[in-house]
């Protein structure tokens, strides 16, 4: 059985996602992210990534989602933004997965290369 995999926020964020095969969707408000919400679980999307630019306008009304086991409900950085949450969860889902966190590790690789560059002057 195939696993689907949905996309769904602002144009700019989401528009690449199509490349990739996944399913996109854009939504400009709550009501209307709820009703895609709502037809994808019917269709058995297992997951279901929505911008945190998108998430924010949602609100409460994306929290019961985010506690069902399928789909499964994961926020994405938004590219009109810095991301904050989206980020955050990303770091979350790859530590879960990997076991490993990849992105602090970068951090601090990229924040030990500017003090290997300003000792070495």
């Amino acid at each position: 059985m195939e696993q689907k995999i949905g996309v769904m926020g602002e144009h700019d964020s989401v528009a690449g996602f199509r490349a990739l095969g996944l399913s996109v969707r854009e939504a400009a408000d709550a009501d209307e992210a709820e009703q895609v919400l709502n037809q994808w679980a019917d269709e058995d999307y297992a997951v279901i990534f929505i911008t945190e630019e998108l998430a924010e306008i949602m609100g409460p009304r994306l929290a019961a989602w985010r506690l069902r086991y399928l789909p499964a409900v994961t926020i994405i950085p938004s590219a009109r933004r810095q991301a904050w949450l989206g980020g955050l969860e990303l770091r979350t889902a790859i530590r879960k997965a990997t076991g490993i966190d990849m992105i602090g590790q970068r951090r601090q690789m990229s924040g030990d290369a500017q003090i290997l560059t300003v000792s070495s002057r």
